[in-house]
């Protein structure tokens, strides 16, 4: 079992959703979609969802998003409360403006996503942002009052 159309056909079936609640449900979930669409990916028709709908999609089925991308193991999603904090994490993440840099990271390997974790950590080294006197100043540069 390899493609995304197979492996969403296999999860939805899993859960006994047809298109039609699979469609409702993704949109009780935030994500807007047709039935129809939801049954040209299953048979795939339609190859290339958007970030949002995979997420929404591991959701629905209890399945990873590498799983369904085409990883080897159908790792469970978090429990609903965690879903919840993922939820308004991304919701924070889309306002501040990075949404699009987690949606270019999508696909890549474990060795590329390990490499921006560290060039992230070392820019916050190098602007101290973690260190708790670099914070007491950047919080009193902000609460300052221009005259």
């Amino acid at each position: 079992m390899g493609t995304f159309a197979e492996r969403l056909d296999e999860a939805l079936k899993e859960k006994r959703l047809t298109n039609r609640a699979a469609a409702r449900a993704l949109g009780k979930l935030g994500v807007a979609t047709t039935y129809g669409y939801v049954g040209q990916l299953r048979r795939g028709d339609k190859t290339n969802p958007t970030l949002e709908q995979l997420r929404a999609f591991a959701e629905l089925t209890g399945k990873s998003l590498d799983w369904l991308a085409g990883g080897d193991f159908p790792l469970p999603v978090e429990d609903a409360a965690a879903g919840e904090e993922a939820r308004r994490i991304r919701a924070g993440l889309a306002e501040l403006g990075v949404r699009n840099i987690a949606e270019r990271m999508t696909g890549l390997s474990d060795f590329s996503m390990t490499a921006i974790a560290s060039m992230v950590e070392a820019m916050r080294v190098a602007e101290r942002l973690d260190d708790a006197e670099a914070d007491a100043v950047n919080r009193a540069w902000f609460d300052r009052e221009d005259g």
